[in-house]
């Protein structure tokens, strides 16, 4: 039973790292204009490859 309890925390942080994430993310958006939110994007880092998807 252990185990389990680690892994609960575990996905504890890592659910708290993504809400960190995405509130810095919406922080720096909100002010953004549609063409501006599409530049923001564009620059951003992506996890897919860009040679694959383009």
């Amino acid at each position: 039973m252990k185990t389990k309890e680690k892994k609960t925390k575990k996905e504890l942080s890592v659910v708290q790292q993504l809400r960190q994430v995405r509130d810095k993310i919406n922080d720096e958006i909100k002010d953004l204009s549609p063409k501006e939110l599409m530049e923001y994007i564009k620059k951003q880092k992506t996890l897919r490859p860009t040679s694959v998807w383009q």
